[in-house]
């Protein structure tokens, strides 16, 4: 068996006895029990559950982006010994010379958490510094960075305010999808995400601009 088989097994199996309970009530022994794998196995693969949940995460919208969009079109993290890098996570949709269009990504997005919602619910109600949250945090943060640097084209703006911007915009995202998944009234995350889809980017370039133009006056 496959590196890449055994951590499939074990985060198959980590699911399925979420469903059966709760991702707080499933222990480690749990996993390599219903797995018939050992402890040191799992900890070969995975640092402890939270690293787990990030790496179903990652792999489940890594396929969803790989199935929807263009090779050309997916950003990955920089190649590393960790296997999450090996999966895209984001896209990068030019619309013009200073505006992007990723009310795509947005709605692959939801479709994951949506295919696992009560899964992704526990996972994303933890708030601990490993969690799955907070990674998300670190993860986006950049690309919501780069993505300002590209609606700048070559354009001023202090680095303070290209940081305030993509933490304002990171969280904005994270967090509404966080709120939503956890409302059952909700019924379905997908169709929330429009007729606003691309409301991330194109806010951020209307305060970019309005920036600019304060700048000028």
């Amino acid at each position: 068996m496959s590196a890449f088989d055994t951590k499939y097994l074990i985060a198959k199996t980590f699911i399925d006895l979420c469903e059966e309970s709760s991702i707080r009530k499933v222990s480690i022994s749990d996993i390599i029990k219903k797995t018939g794998k050992n402890r040191k196995t799992f900890y070969y693969h995975f640092v402890d559950k939270n690293s787990l949940i990030m790496w179903i995460f990652r792999y489940d919208l890594g396929k969803k982006l790989k199935e929807r969009f263009p090779e050309s079109m997916l950003v990955y993290e920089e190649p590393s010994d960790d296997s999450k890098s090996a999966f895209p996570y984001y896209i990068l949709k030019k619309s013009g010379v200073r505006s992007l269009n990723h009310s795509a990504f947005f709605e692959c997005f939801a479709s994951v958490l949506e295919d696992r919602r009560r899964f992704y619910n526990q996972a994303l109600l933890e708030n601990g510094p490993q969690s799955l949250r907070n990674y998300l945090y670190d993860l986006y943060l950049p690309a919501m960075v780069n993505d300002i640097n590209i609606i700048l084209a070559n354009r001023y703006l202090p680095e303070e305010n290209i940081q305030f911007l993509a933490e304002f915009y990171t969280c904005a995202f994270l967090y509404y999808f966080i709120r939503k998944i956890d409302q059952p009234s909700v019924k379905h995350l997908v169709s929330n995400v429009y007729p606003f889809g691309n409301i991330i980017h194109s806010s951020l370039e209307m305060e970019i601009k309005q920036a600019q133009m304060r700048r000028n006056l």
